[in-house]
C-alpha cells in the first residue's frame, strides 16, 4: 500500500526543488521554529546599530545588499542567535524555542498547531532539562498531572491517563503514542515507550483524556515524543557516560551537522544492567538518524529509529515474597530463565508544504518492523510484525477560520507461532497464525476566532476497523476468521478564551473509543467473538491556565469527568489463556493541577524554583456484574486516588544545581472486589549537576543522584486481579528498586 505514496513523493520532491524561489541582488530567507518547522513572524534581524528587517506571517524577510553580513536574530519567545546571511540564496534561520515562554510554545502534535495556552483540552508539555536531562520515560511522563506510569521492570510498564488503561495486565493499552509522526502503538492497541532513548527527546506532548476526534482509537489519551530537531551550529558532538547501581552502564553519543538549509543528526546508545532482582539482566542498543531539508516553500523530514533489546523477566511476586525477599524472581520464570528479545525499526518520511500564507499540507509515510521472541514458563512465542501507513493533513487558514482535513491509512501484518517449552528450550510447535489489521481514519477540525483571544473548536473522526485471522497450523482444526467493526464516529467540541492577558479559560467535550485486540476477541476454543464491542466514552474538561507576577508563577488546573461503557474485562482460564468480554460501565472524575514557581531570585544567577504536579482521581464502576457478583460502585483497582510529584531546584552560579524530587503515590485496590489494598508509598530522590568546564565551544558537565534516598520498600507496579492457580498465592506486586546512586559525565562540543 505504501509503494504508490513513495513513488509519488519521490517524483514530487525533485520538481519542488527545481521550482524553489530565487532572487538576485538581495539577502532574503525565512525564519522557522527549529522544532516544528512552522514560520515565525515578528523576528527582528538587526546589526549593532539598527533593525534591518522583520519577518512577516510566512516567516519571510529581505534585506538590500550583495555581500555576506552577520546579524543578530531576536524574538521574545525564542533564544537569541547570531547568523551569517548570504546574498542571492535563501537563508533559513532556525529558532530554538525559549523554555521560559512555555505557554507561547507552538504545539507540534498533529492537528494541534497552536500555542500551548490555546489548546482546548487537558494538555501537558514537558521540555527536556538541558542541565540534568531525564533518561527514563517514566521520569518524563509523570511530570504531567493526570498521568501515572507504573514500571515493574525496565522492559515492563503500564501508563494510565485519568485511570484509563489500568486493566491491562503487563503493558500499556487504550493510549496512543507517537515518535513525531511515527506511531508507537500497534494495530491491536499495545504501546511500548520503555525502550525509547529519552536523551534524544526534546519535548513530550500529552493530551489527557479521549482524543479520538484527532487520532482515532485511543480512549485514554495521546502521547507524542518529539526528537530534538534543533541544530543552530554547523557541527555539534555530545557524549554521555553513566555508571549506576546493579552493574549499570550507559553510553550515548549524539552528533549534528547543519549545512545551509539542511540538518543531519545521528545518535547511538548502549544500556546494560544486571538489575536488583534475580533474572533481570537487561541490554539495549538504540540508534537514530534524522535528516531535515528546507527548500522553497517545503521541508522534507526523515526519521529512522532502531532498537535492539534483550531483557530477562523476573515477573511479579506474592505478598509474602514481596515483603521478605523482593530481590527474588517469580519461581516459574526463574526456572525457565524467562526473557524477551526483539529488534525494532521505526521509520518515517514527512513532507510539509506551505503553499501560501493561507494553505499548507503535511504528508507522512511510515514503516515499522519488529522481530521478537519471548520464552515464558507456559510456552515460547516467536512473532514478527510489519506496519505501513500514511497520513495527510491539508490546512486552510482564512481570516478568523482555520480548517484542517485529512485521512490516515494503517495496515499491519502480525505473524506468531507458539511452541511448547522444555525448561526454557523450544519444544513442539502447536500454533501458527497470521493476523492482518487494517484501519482508516477520516478526520476534520475547524478553529474559529469569535473575538480577540476567544476561539471555538470543532472536530470529528470517522474510524473504520477490520482484521483477518488466518490459522496456518495443520492440526485439522481451522480457527481462521475475519471481522469488521461498525464505523465509529467521534466528535469533539471545545473553546479557549483569554479572561485576561495572563489567564486563559478552556473547556471541551469529546468522544473516545478503544477497539479490542485480536487476542481479546478470541474465545478459549479459538473462535472469534463477533459480539465484542469497542470501549467507548465521553470526556468533559473545564480548566484554566496562566501566569502571575510577571511569569514567576505559572499554573494549569483542569477538572474532568469521563463516562465509559462497554468496559473490556480480561477473563483468565489459565495463566496463559485469557479473553475479553464487555462487562459494564465506569466513571472517572478528578482534578489535575500543575504549578511552577520561581520562589526567590537572590541575584542574577542564584534561583530557587518549585514545580508541583498533583492528580486527584475517583474511578468507579457504574455498572459491573462479573460471574454473578455485583461490583457496581466499587473503585477500579490498580489506580491511586492521589498522585503527587514535586521538584525543588536550587541553581547557583556557573550552572550548578541541586534538586530534590518527591513522589507520592496513594493507596489503591488490587481487585474488583476491593478486598485487597496496597497502601501507597513516598519516594525522595536527590540530584546534582555542575558544569565543571565551560568554554566557548567545549563543555564538561558532571551529574549524579541518589534514588529512593530513604530506602523505602514499595511496589513499582501492581497486577490487577492477579490470578491464583494450583493453590498458589496471587502475585500482585512488582517490587521497586532499593536505594541506589548513579554518576554521569557529559561532554559537549559545538563549532
Amino acid at each position: 500500500m505504501h509503494i504508490p505514496f513513495l513513488r509519488t513523493l519521490f517524483f514530487i520532491v525533485p520538481v519542488l526543488l527545481m521550482n524553489s524561489p530565487c532572487s538576485y541582488g538581495q539577502i532574503f530567507g525565512r525564519c522557522l521554529d527549529a522544532q516544528t518547522g512552522q514560520p515565525v513572524s515578528g523576528v527582528k534581524i538587526e546589526n549593532a546599530s539598527e533593525i534591518l528587517s522583520k519577518s512577516d506571517r510566512a516567516g519571510r524577510f529581505s534585506i538590500a545588499g550583495d555581500s555576506v553580513i552577520s546579524v543578530f536574530v531576536l524574538h521574545p519567545q525564542f533564544e537569541a542567535s547570531k547568523e551569517r546571511l548570504t546574498p542571492n540564496r535563501e537563508n533559513i534561520i532556525l529558532l530554538k524555542p525559549y523554555s521560559k515562554s512555555v505557554d507561547e510554545i507552538t504545539v507540534s502534535a498533529p492537528l494541534l498547531n497552536v500555542s500551548k495556552k490555546k489548546v482546548p483540552a487537558g494538555f501537558s508539555l514537558v521540555l527536556k532539562d538541558s542541565l540534568h536531562p531525564d533518561l527514563s520515560a517514566i521520569d518524563v511522563i509523570e511530570k504531567s498531572p493526570g498521568v501515572v506510569m507504573q514500571k515493574g521492570a525496565l522492559n515492563t510498564g503500564r501508563i494510565l491517563i485519568r485511570g484509563i488503561g489500568s486493566r491491562s495486565p503487563y503493558a500499556t493499552t487504550r493510549i496512543r503514542a507517537y515518535l513525531d509522526e511515527i506511531p508507537l502503538t500497534s494495530g491491536d492497541g499495545n504501546t511500548t515507550v520503555e525502550d525509547l532513548e529519552m536523551s534524544n527527546i526534546a519535548r513530550t506532548e500529552i493530551i489527557r483524556g479521549p482524543a479520538s476526534a484527532l487520532y482515532g482509537s485511543g480512549l485514554g489519551g495521546v502521547i507524542v515524543f518529539h526528537p530534538d530537531h534543533t541544530q543552530q551550529v554547523p557541527f555539534s558532538l555530545e557524549a554521555t557516560a553513566q555508571a549506576g547501581p546493579f552493574d549499570q552502564s550507559k553510553f550515548i553519543v549524539n552528533a549534528g551537522v547543519r549545512k545551509h538549509s539542511s540538518v543531519f543528526k545521528l545518535s547511538a546508545g548502549d544500556t546494560r544492567t544486571t538489575g536488583f532482582r534475580q533474572n533481570s539482566d537487561y541490554e539495549r542498543q538504540n540508534g537514530q538518524i534524522m535528516f531535515r531539508h528546507y527548500f522553497g516553500k517545503h521541508s522534507l523530514f526523515l526519521l529512522s529509529n532502531f532498537i535492539n533489546l534483550r531483557a530477562e523477566i523476573p515477573s511479579s511476586l506474592n505478598l509474602k515474597t514481596f515483603n521478605q525477599s523482593p530481590d527474588k524472581a517469580a519461581s516459574n520464570w526463574l526456572e525457565v530463565k524467562g526473557f524477551e528479545k526483539y529488534q525494532k525499526w521505526l521509520s518515517g518520511l514527512t513532507l510539509k508544504s506551505n503553499f501560501s500564507e493561507k494553505t499548507s499540507n503535511k504528508l507522512s509515510l511510515f514503516l515499522n518492523h519488529t522481530d521478537a521472541y519471548e520464552s515464558r514458563p507456559f510456552n515460547i512465542l516467536d512473532d514478527k510484525m510489519l506496519s505501513v501507513g500514511a497520513r495527510n493533513e491539508f490546512t486552510v487558514n482564512v481570516e478568523n477560520l482555520n480548517v484542517t482535513a485529512g485521512a490516515e491509512l494503517f495496515r499491519e501484518v502480525y505473524q506468531w507461532q507458539l511452541m511448547k517449552t522444555n525448561n526454557g528450550e523450544e519444544g513442539n510447535q502447536f500454533a501458527d497464525n497470521k493476523e492482518q489489521r487494517n484501519f482508516i481514519n477520516a478526520f476534520g477540525k475547524a478553529d474559529f476566532t469569535v473575538a480577540p483571544g476567544w476561539q471555538i473548536s470543532a472536530g470529528a473522526n470517522l474510524h473504520f476497523l477490520s482484521f483477518d485471522l488466518e490459522d496456518q497450523f495443520p492440526d485439522g482444526e481451522d480457527l481462521s476468521g475475519e471481522y469488521s467493526y461498525d464505523p465509529v464516529f467521534s466528535p469533539r467540541f471545545g473553546f479557549t478564551g483569554e479572561i485576561t492577558s495572563k489567564s486563559t479559560l478552556f473547556a471541551s467535550v469529546g468522544h473516545g473509543f478503544s477497539a479490542p485486540s485480536v487476542e481479546e476477541t478470541l474465545l478459549p476454543e479459538g473462535s472469534i467473538n463477533p459480539d465484542l464491542k469497542p470501549e467507548e466514552g465521553i470526556n468533559y474538561d473545564l480548566g484554566i491556565r496562566g501566569n502571575l507576577f510577571n511569569q514567576r508563577i505559572t499554573y494549569d488546573i483542569t477538572a474532568y469527568y469521563v463516562s465509559l461503557k462497554n468496559l473490556l474485562v480480561t477473563k483468565r482460564e489459565t495463566e496463559e489463556i485469557f479473553y475479553g468480554i464487555n462487562a459494564g460501565k465506569t466513571r472517572h472524575y478528578g482534578l489535575e493541577t500543575n504549578l511552577n514557581a520561581t520562589i526567590t531570585k537572590m541575584n542574577s544567577s542564584t534561583i530557587l524554583e518549585l514545580a508541583l504536579s498533583h492528580t486527584y482521581m475517583k474511578n468507579r464502576f457504574k455498572e459491573f456484574i462479573d460471574d454473578g457478583t455485583d461490583y457496581s460502585d466499587n473503585h477500579l483497582p490498580g489506580i491511586p486516588g492521589h498522585f503527587f510529584r514535586s521538584s525543588l531546584k536550587t541553581s547557583f552560579p556557573k550552572r550548578t544545581r541541586i534538586q530534590l524530587d518527591w513522589k507520592y503515590s496513594g493507596s489503591m485496590y488490587l481487585n474488583d472486589a476491593n478486598s485487597k489494598e496496597y497502601g501507597g508509598h513516598h519516594l525522595l530522590d536527590i540530584k546534582a549537576a555542575k558544569d565543571v568546564y565551560s568554554g566557548k565551544s567545549f563543555k564538561i558537565n558532571l551529574q549524579g543522584g541518589i534514588q529512593n534516598l530513604f530506602d523505602h520498600h514499595y511496589a513499582a507496579m501492581v497486577v490487577v486481579n492477579a490470578p491464583s492457580f494450583g493453590g498458589s498465592a496471587p502475585r500482585y506486586y512488582y517490587p521497586g528498586a532499593p536505594r541506589n546512586a548513579y554518576l554521569r559525565l557529559q561532554i559537549r562540543f559545538r563549532n
